[in-house]
């Protein structure tokens, strides 16, 4: 199921092949992230930053932290610490929300909302 229309609103990126809605007050983000299901499933490489905290509205996400691999069904909830190397791969179907304390998508890769 699709985020709702104020979601869709939100300014928009496609990040690695997965649909992207962005709040941002300036000092924190919450991205809204969506893989539909008719499109294949969305890797995002290796990368750091600081803490992250996120949950798995529907789907599935694959999560590697340094060596250890971690499924993430709908309804998990995840909280990375900084600087920790991880990577996600998200299953075609999947939505989440990614909350940061940090800009993540700078204003320049956003393009306006629905």
């Amino acid at each position: 199921m699709p985020f709702p229309e104020p979601v869709r609103k939100l300014p928009y990126a496609n990040l690695s092949g997965a649909d992207v809605y962005v709040l941002d007050d300036g000092q924190n983000q919450v991205l809204f992230m969506e893989v539909p299901a008719d499109r294949a499933p969305v890797t995002v490489p290796t990368h750091t930053h600081g803490v992250e905290w996120g949950v798995v509205v529907e789907g599935e996400i694959e999560m590697t932290l340094g060596d250890r691999k971690e499924r993430h069904p709908a309804g998990t909830t995840h909280l990375i610490p900084a600087g920790r190397p991880h990577s996600f791969r998200f299953q075609s179907g999947t939505s989440s929300i990614h909350y940061f304390r940090e800009r993540r998508l700078s204003p320049d890769r956003l393009r306006p909302g629905g």
